[in-house]
């Protein structure tokens, strides 16, 4: 047997989306039809986890395959081999023969059209991510937990608590508009470094901005990198919370 040269977690990730993509699916529609917990299934094709045994055992069972194509590297050569011998195995002598001439024929083309074919296999590295919502990089914009939306990236996220899309260029250049941030989660306000990069809600809207601390942390300011941005002050009267410090 040839060792594998991905880990296990990464074989799995790869496996599980191999399969989502032949049924259409997505994670978030997968982990409802199987009632698994949804950022357990974000974890596993994003090679974090790793399934238990039952679990997998379920996956098999839904995607219609053996417990061995999820936990295994996937070969497609094998897979056809596989297929082939377990139909062919079934077959009279005469089809037997009409197989292996047909498969001649074919071997025969390949070899004729080999110079003029050029196959270029890329790695995989797709993570799927779960955008909670946008957050206004701008004059604000209302932020719930009812704005889901996955995507795909092609670098490996950082460890991080959500993820937001920023809405506008009042952080650029930092921050473009459109571009997804990660962001760890703040629960008291004394958490926060001053100049931090955060997600802060005030009167109930959402921002990406630096934050400024004066007056012994007794005043704040919202500060925008793009210099056509007004600082935003932060009076006492305002409703105001910090709910994240963006990942850099």
């Amino acid at each position: 047997m040839v060792k594998s040269t991905l880990g296990n977690k990464k074989i799995m990730a790869s496996n599980i989306r191999r399969n989502l993509d032949k049924l259409g699916l997505n994670t978030k529609e997968f982990s409802n039809k199987l009632d698994f917990k949804y950022t357990t299934v974000l974890d596993w094709v994003n090679a974090k986890t790793y399934p238990r045994i039952d679990k997998i055992e379920k996956m098999a069972n839904f995607f219609g395959i053996e417990k061995s194509e999820l936990v295994e590297e996937f070969n497609e050569d094998n897979t056809y081999l596989n297929r082939l011998n377990n139909t062919v195995m079934q077959l009279n002598t005469d089809n037997k023969k009409k197989v292996v001439e047909y498969a001649d024929n074919r071997l025969k083309d390949q070899i004729r059209q080999e110079n003029k074919i050029h196959s270029i296999t890329e790695t995989d590295n797709t993570y799927y991510v779960d955008v909670l919502g946008a957050v206004s990089a701008g004059t604000g914009e209302w932020l719930t937990d009812e704005q889901h939306e996955e995507i795909t990236v092609n670098n490996e996220p950082p460890e991080y608590d959500f993820a937001l899309r920023v809405n506008g260029d009042s952080m650029i250049p930092l921050f473009s508009d459109g571009q997804i941030i990660y962001v760890n989660r703040v629960d008291d306000l004394d958490m926060v470094r001053n100049e931090q990069i955060v997600i802060a809600e005030l009167n109930g809207d959402a921002f990406v901005k630096k934050i400024v601390f004066d007056n012994n942390r007794k005043d704040w300011q919202l500060i925008s990198l793009n210099k056509e941005y007004k600082p935003i002050n932060v009076t006492k009267d305002d409703d105001f919370k910090v709910v994240g410090s963006v990942v850099l």
